[in-house]
């Protein structure tokens, strides 16, 4: 178990070992959340999000033609921010 003390600004300190498991570097930043009266701390990972709009393009050109034929530029929009939120990569 890790105890760190909370200063007057209300900053504590990140153990060292909790941080090289999470791989935590200055400059990264920290979710807080809290669920059933218990922290919970994550580390916010970046995201590049060209990189995932290029993979679902890919993944569009080998889906069947069913599932694209009627799509509409609106539609895509949508799609692509409904799977990022799925997968907890929106802002």
């Amino acid at each position: 178990m890790n105890l760190t003390k909370v200063d007057k600004m209300g900053r504590t300190v990140i153990p060292s070992d909790i941080r090289k498991i999470l791989n935590i570097k200055e400059g990264d930043y920290i979710e807080w959340t809290i669920e059933n009266n218990k922290v919970i701390i994550r580390k916010k990972i970046s995201i590049d999000k060209n990189l995932i709009k290029k993979r679902f393009e890919e993944l569009r050109k080998k889906a069947p033609e069913c599932f694209t034929e009627k799509e509409v530029e609106e539609d895509k929009w949508a799609l692509e921010e409904w799977a990022l939120a799925k997968l907890g990569l929106s802002e």
